[in-house]
C-alpha cells in the first residue's frame, strides 16, 4: 500500500509557526515521514528548525525526548526524515532565527 501524502506547510514562512492542521495517524501507522523542500532562503543568519510535536488527544501537544526534528536549515535543500509514531496525533512546528528570515518551499507528510 502506498502512503497518502498530506500537505504540512506550503508557501513562505517569515516567522516561527505551528501547523494549523493536526494530523491523525491511522491505527496501524508506526511512523510518519516528512519531505521538506526548501526552495529559497533569505535574511541575515537565517535558520529554520522544523520539528514534530505529539498528542494523545489532538489538543495538548508536547515534544518527544529527544525532540523529533530536522537539522537546522540555512540554505535551499530537499530532505526527508522518518519519525517513529509516539501518539495518534502530531503537528509540525517551525522555529525561525536570524534577521528578517524568510523560507519558501513545502513540506508533505506520509504515514
Amino acid at each position: 500500500m502506498v502512503p497518502v501524502s498530506n500537505s504540512v506547510f506550503a508557501g513562505t514562512i517569515t516567522q516561527s509557526t505551528t501547523a494549523t492542521v493536526n494530523k491523525v495517524l491511522s491505527a496501524s501507522a508506526d511512523w510518519v515521514s516528512i519531505i521538506l523542500d526548501v526552495t529559497a532562503v533569505s535574511g541575515a543568519s537565517a535558520s529554520a528548525t522544523f520539528r514534530v510535536q505529539w498528542s494523545m488527544d489532538g489538543a495538548t501537544f508536547a515534544e518527544a525526548s529527544p525532540p523529533d526534528a530536522f537539522a537546522p536549515i540555512t540554505a535551499p535543500v530537499c530532505v526527508v526524515e522518518r519519525f517513529t509514531a509516539k501518539a495518534p496525533y502530531w503537528r509540525a512546528v517551525c522555529d525561525l532565527t536570524g534577521t528578517e528570515p524568510s523560507f519558501t518551499g513545502s513540506a508533505n507528510s506520509y504515514g
